[in-house]
């Protein structure tokens, strides 16, 4: 009797929570995920019904790992932190080992019929892993802040070598900023501002990067002399240009359907969306984009303890760097990097990891509305 009293008892505390979780973002979450996945339809593939189905299974099995995780008190992986730290380690040195190879990268896993990309799990992951480390360490002092370079050092550079640069290049901009956040000072950051571009520079220099590699970074700088990625780059432009203010239709023949627009359903989708849906279509998808990150900041801002903080400003960078870099690099103005839209871009891993990470902020936003209903009023 007092085991289903407790049963009784964990269900309506769950209800309870579920009323607290913050709606805007559930409504922004589920419409980019419905974008994505009418985006992913109109994109000119062979099998257009077989990319929005595999769209919309990647955001059934993230909504399926997003509930339970809400339901979950956050606070509870502080407990873990080693062990999901280890889990990405093993995770990343599973795909240098089994991988398997495309388009000249080794990136993913094959488990079944499903190709799982392990280093869109690790961003997840890392996050809650460094705001554990910050939370409760004075990261301004010089000891803390080499450790939690040591300790993203090793899943940046097994990511690093899968080749994967645009996700190295999401470490870091979480790292900087989940430092800063955390309390890190300006000259620790300035002196690991100079040091990766230094580092940058002697890649280039002594040959680490590939070829492919640098004509990817310095696309945006000249175009026309930068090959394939160059010709992308140009064509993208040209499609976001010909979308005019209301766009063509969503089944009109564009650049896309015509063979012109490579990468036209991942990379370089919002060029072909932009050419079919126009200016006024592209700036809902970005309105929707920033209320996305004004709900996380807004979690942030609630959040009862720097853990919860940390997370939210964590998940927020990846997000906010992947919209920045993605369009930017569509509209010319950032390099190419291969860093997916979230929602909208094709990628089965990349859907499921950003469903999951809403849920995971749902979790902190259920535990700080639902403890400040607990405080004292003055």
């Amino acid at each position: 009797m007092s085991s289903l009293t407790g049963t009784t008892n964990a269900s309506a505390g769950n209800l309870g929570r579920l009323r607290s979780l913050d709606p805007m973002l559930l409504f922004v979450t589920l419409a980019l995920s419905v974008f994505g996945i009418v985006a992913v339809y109109v994109a000119g593939t062979d099998d257009r019904q077989a990319y929005a189905a595999n769209q919309a299974i990647g955001f059934v099995v993230g909504l399926m790992g997003a509930v339970p995780l809400a339901l979950i008190d956050y606070r509870f992986w502080l407990r873990h932190l080693k062990a999901i730290y280890v889990g990405v380690i093993v995770m990343l040195l599973a795909v240098t080992v089994v991988g398997a190879a495309a388009g000249g990268a080794q990136r993913w896993i094959d488990i079944g019929p499903v190709q799982v990309q392990p280093s869109e799990f690790a961003k997840l992951m890392m996050v809650v892993v460094l705001a554990g480390y910050f939370a409760d360490r004075a990261i301004g002092e010089t000891g803390p802040f080499v450790k939690s370079l040591g300790i993203l050092a090793i899943p940046g550079v097994l990511v690093f070598v899968q080749p994967d640069l645009g996700t190295s290049l999401v470490f870091g901009a979480v790292f900087v900023t989940m430092a800063f956040i955390g309390g890190a000072k300006i000259w620790q950051l300035a002196a690991l501002a100079g040091g990766a571009i230094a580092s940058a520079f002697a890649a280039i220099r002594f040959g680490i990067l590939e070829e492919y590699q640098v004509s990817r970074l310095t696309a945006f700088l000249d175009p026309a002399g930068s090959g394939d990625v160059g010709y992308q780059v140009e064509q993208s432009k040209m499609a976001i240009g010909s979308g005019g203010l209301l766009g063509k239709g969503l089944e009109a023949r564009t650049l896309a359907t015509g063979g012109y627009l490579p990468e036209d359903h991942t990379d370089f989708i919002f060029a072909n969306l932009a050419e079919r849906i126009g200016f006024a279509g592209s700036i809902l998808l970005i309105i929707l984009f920033f209320l996305l990150i004004w709900r996380i900041l807004h979690i942030a801002t609630i959040s009862r303890d720097r853990f919860g903080v940390l997370i939210a400003v964590g998940v927020g960078t990846i997000f906010l760097f992947h919209v920045f870099v993605n369009i930017g690099m569509t509209m010319g103005i950032m390099p190419v990097t291969g860093i997916p839209l979230p929602f909208v871009s094709y990628g089965r891993s990349s859907l499921v990891v950003s469903v999951i990470a809403l849920g995971l902020l749902q979790s902190v936003a259920m535990r700080s509305r639902s403890d400040m209903s607990k405080s004292p009023r003055p």
